[in-house]
């Protein structure tokens, strides 16, 4: 056994009777040779390390909290044949000693291959301590050197913590918090385990507000591998490399599938490929440990007025969206991290997750996914693949339409983020040959629109774009809106940055005639449907249009990408706050209508259970905050954000991407999470507030309402720029930016068109003329404190003029019916359930299904206290717009009583025709007293068995 030497100060081995104690005030080194310990307490820290017969730190305080479960130590697997070396079990004690605040042991590791002798220093700053390990590799058997898996060192963590923060990036690991449960959020199943090659890390503790911070160097290239396997651990194992790249498991970065294999994916397997070492190679690798400031990882930025619940914003904002952010070379996902994987198709929303950010390491990290994608994603045609996820999982490649339209407005997005010049020329030559590909390729000159390879109008291939769930088939709108913003960005940055006034003006031609042709009625080729007052999904080759659905995301990016004018993105939005009402939703669906299951959607597992096909997806809140900016809406952003963080409360948007109607998680087909879903919260900054960096200097464009008078934020602006916004009101700003050389642009929409208006500054006044849109434009330059007032503007912007709601009497009322399915999704209480559109769990109410003869049913509310009533209105079956209308009945009276037993027709029917558009059919009536009120069919339709049933999906009441 190997001798323990000791040296404390200059004293001797004389000083090893008893536990002895070496260190100023406030910190302590505890020898006890006979429990083979040695006990440093420093700034409020405690660690045990542990020699008999082994090298681990056994015990880890901060402030009380045990912080440890299995310890810190030592251990490599060899790549030769997987067997491990590890400090937990050594042949013989370490060797150690202490000097003063300084502990040292040194101890050796072997097997027939290999002999590792390794040293530990332990150092006590005064502030907390400080650990280094460094190993030498002595190998036995030289046929090969390489180490399948490291841990130099391996920290088994206690399950305390919530989340561990990635400073190098801005991303965040979740493992629990108060909406997700502790624990219960990734790095929570058997065999997660995720790698990202840093080595910077802040533990987070939600229940006592901890913060620690590990961070390590060393002398070669450092990654990191966190992983759970069900043992109460959550492991931490530092990984050394002398390459200066790291290879993956799941594939090389040349294969362009790397970007997914920072994941386990559920699978017993490392996420980091083996690596070589040389003969006598010497690794050394030194962690900081020190307690961090909790409540800075939380900040809001300042003081946010209005918001309802601002603790579920900053979670929503810390925890789960950061959880995007794959590692400092491969930027945002839009999935979540168990399943790891985004492509150039999607950056169009990791884009806007990142911008709501301010930070600096973020932004970096978005710019190198864009190079990674430049180098790895783009075919010799230009065209760029989807590539994501594992190799055995490339969804996509290289069907994506919107992937090169995506891939260019981020580029130019993230220039204007951090306005790095070289970058952008570097990134200038693949956006140019992206473009090339959809122009020379996809384009239409003749109808000015852009499409994808599907020419039937009966085709049901699906994956030509994000909206996967629908079978969409040649001129998409989505794509085609992408295409003018990439193509409007980029006329500007040719001109502007790289003063090539051909390619810009080629660029701005096909936007103009794109934007023409885009707003054109769907009966003179274009995409309007004035049926539905919005924009229709898109235009097959043979002219016919379809996807008339009432797309929220179409007609809302139509909004901000400026593809419409002022008359009609009011249009859209009073059409979507009408639709809101009307169904009674809270949250933005995908769509109001369904998709034809036929020919529309490729998904036939529901409408707004499925993937696109009307369900909710929370990042929807964003997409109505940034059309909402544009015009001045100012009252619905709030609101829908708040909504968002009440449905967060809940479960912490943990194991879904997309709700139902009823705001429940849709089963099946889900990915783990949906980062983007935080959109709403970083949309806070970017929309409502108007933080808005440009490559010159930085934007503010508030779009507030009262309740947010008095925030005051301060953000990141570019790299290092400081900007504090301090909000009086919509119309009046102070504005403080530190970079007294870059203009500072004021920007109030919701105003008068060309409308000319007084704005203040300070003590000086400046006239400003309001744009087609009714947006107001004031641009100063000058550090210091600006007061900033647009005078006799409108504050309260653009009110949509959606009437007021009636309150539906029958809603959530009892009802009875003469015969009645009770099957889960189809029972009379839907019938009044307040969800007037059939959804899964509310199809209505349908009567026995097999009676072969014509009969009479009937459904019966009641209202619960007698009133006056005048009108009632039934809505047919809708569900999934298949045999829409059937089983409305042909021959019908609605009838009212106050006592349930004398009736009064109100109004009787016959040979009413079939809904066959699903549309509620309304029937007024003069003012009735009322308790209760039936529909009663006398002559049924016979459905497509031959059986006669009568169904309706909701049944309203409502007062004169």
């Amino acid at each position: 056994m190997l001798t323990l030497g000791l040296l404390v100060g200059s004293l001797l081995s004389g000083l090893l009777a008893a536990p002895q104690h070496a260190a100023a005030a406030q910190a302590s080194v505890v020898v006890d040779k006979a429990a083979r310990t040695v006990t440093m307490t420093d700034g409020g820290f405690r660690m045990v390390y542990s020699y008999g017969g082994r090298s681990v730190v056994t015990s880890f305080t901060m402030g009380g909290t045990q912080l440890l479960d299995a310890g810190i130590y030592s251990s490599v697997r060899l790549g030769a044949d997987g067997s491990e070396l590890t400090s937990t079990a050594l042949a013989a004690d370490p060797s150690v000693s202490v000097h003063g605040r300084s502990v040292t042991a040194s101890f050796t590791m072997a097997n027939a291959r290999v002999a590792l002798e390794e040293t530990w220093r332990f150092d006590l700053t005064g502030a907390g301590i400080e650990l280094s390990s460094s190993r030498g590799y002595d190998w036995l058997d030289t046929s090969d050197r390489s180490v399948r898996h490291n841990g130099q060192l391996t920290f088994g963590w206690a399950r305390v913590w919530d989340n561990i923060r990635r400073p190098q990036d801005g991303g965040d690991l979740p493992l629990g918090n108060a909406y997700t449960g502790q624990n219960s959020f990734f790095l929570s199943q058997n065999l997660d385990r995720y790698g990202v090659e840093e080595s910077d890390f802040t533990m987070l503790r939600g229940s006592t507000r901890q913060a620690l911070s590990v961070t390590a160097t060393g002398n070669r290239n450092i990654a990191t591998e966190f992983s759970y396997t069900g043992d109460g651990n959550t492991y931490q194992e530092t990984e050394l490399s002398t390459s200066p790249t790291w290879n993956y498991t799941a594939g090389s970065a040349a294969s362009g599938l790397v970007y997914g294999g920072h994941s386990s994916n559920g699978t017993d397997a490392y996420v980091f490929a083996p690596v070589a070492t040389s003969p006598s190679q010497r690794d050394t690798v030194s962690y900081t440990f020190a307690a961090d400031d909790y409540a800075r990882y939380y900040s809001l930025g300042g003081t946010i007025k209005g918001v309802a619940d601002t603790a579920a914003l900053t979670s929503l904002l810390n925890d789960f969206g950061r959880s995007g952010v794959i590692d400092k070379n491969f930027g945002m996902s839009t999935v979540g991290l168990r399943n790891p994987g985004v492509g150039p198709y999607d950056m169009v929303y990791a884009d806007r997750t990142v911008q709501g950010y301010y930070d600096p390491a973020m932004t970096a990290s978005q710019q190198r996914l864009l190079t990674y994608f430049r180098d790895t994603a783009q075919s010799s045609s230009g065209h760029m693949a989807g590539r994501t996820y594992h190799l055995d999982h490339p969804w996509g490649d290289g069907s994506l339409y919107d992937a090169d339209p995506s891939y260019a407005s981020a580029v130019a997005d993230m220039y204007q983020y951090s306005p790095d010049r070289t970058w952008l020329t570097s990134m200038r030559s693949s956006v140019e040959r992206s473009l090339a590909f959809m122009v020379d390729q996809q384009y239409d000159p003749g109808d000015g629109l852009f499409h994808n390879d599907l020419t039937s109008s009966a085709s049901k291939k699906g994956i030509r774009e994000w909206n996967d769930a629908q079978y969409v088939s040649y001129e998409s709108g989505y794509v085609n809106e992408l295409m003018y913003q990439a193509l409007v960005q980029w006329s500007g940055l040719e001109k502007d940055v790289f003063h090539d006034t051909a390619q810009a003006d080629e660029y701005a031609s096909i936007a103009a005639k794109l934007k023409s042709r885009f707003n054109r009625d769907d009966t003179d080729g274009g995409l309007w449907d004035p049926g539905t007052g919005m924009f229709a999904y898109w235009r097959n080759a043979d002219g016919t249009v379809q996807g008339k659905v009432q797309q929220t995301q179409i007609n809302l990016q139509a909004i901000y990408f400026g593809l419409v004018d002022l008359q009609r993105g009011r249009q859209i939005l009073d059409g979507i706050d009408t639709q809101m009402r009307r169904y009674g939703l809270t949250m933005l669906p995908e769509n109001f209508i369904a998709l034809n299951r036929d020919t529309e959607s490729s998904h036939g597992n529901g409408f707004e259970t499925g993937l696109e096909n009307g369900a909710i997806y929370p990042m929807m809140t964003e997409e109505y905050m940034r059309a909402a900016a544009v015009l001045g809406e100012r009252s619905r952003s709030l609101t829908y954000l708040d909504n968002t963080l009440e449905r967060y409360t809940q479960d912490g948007f943990d194991g879904w991407s997309r709700l139902t109607w009823f705001l429940t998680a849709r089963a099946g087909g889900q990915e783990a999470w949906f980062p983007a879903n935080a959109n709403g919260a970083t949309g806070l900054y970017s929309d409502v507030l108007g933080i808005q960096p440009t490559a010159a200097g930085v934007t503010v464009a508030p779009n507030i309402p009262a309740a947010m008078n008095g925030t005051a934020v301060s953000r990141t602006i570019h790299s290092a720029d400081r900007l504090s916004v301090t909000y009086h009101d919509e119309l009046s700003e102070t504005v403080d930016y530190s970079a007294a050389r870059q203009p500072v642009t004021l920007q109030w929409s919701g105003q008068t068109p060309h409308a000319t208006y007084t704005v203040t500054d300070n003590h000086g006044s400046h006239r400003a003329t309001a744009d087609d849109l009714g947006t107001v434009r004031y641009t100063y330059t000058g550090a210091g404190a600006h007061t900033v007032t647009l005078t006799r503007g409108s504050a309260a912007g653009y009110v949509l003029t959606t009437p007021p709601t009636p309150d539906d009497l029958a809603a959530h009322q009892p009802v009875t019916a003469t015969s009645s399915i009770e099957d889960g999704n189809y029972g009379a209480a839907t019938a009044v359930d307040a969800q007037p559109f059939s959804v899964a769990g509310s199809f209505g109410w349908a009567s026995d299904s097999d009676q072969a003869e014509n009969h009479t049913e009937s459904l019966t509310v009641d209202l619960g206290r007698t009133t006056s009533v005048g009108s009632v209105t039934l809505w047919p079956k809708n569900f999934d717009q298949t045999l829409v209308g059937s089983d409305f009945p042909i021959d019908f009276t609605i009838d009212v009583s106050t006592d349930g037993t004398h009736w009064t027709t109100a109004v009787a029917k016959t040979g009413y025709p079939k809904p066959v558009d699903g549309s509620p059919q309304a029937f007024a009536f003069g003012p009735q007293s009322a308790r209760y009120v039936r529909v009663q069919g006398t002559d049924l339709r016979a459905d497509e068995s031959g059986a006669y049933q009568m169904q309706l999906a909701e049944v309203q009441v409502y007062a004169p």
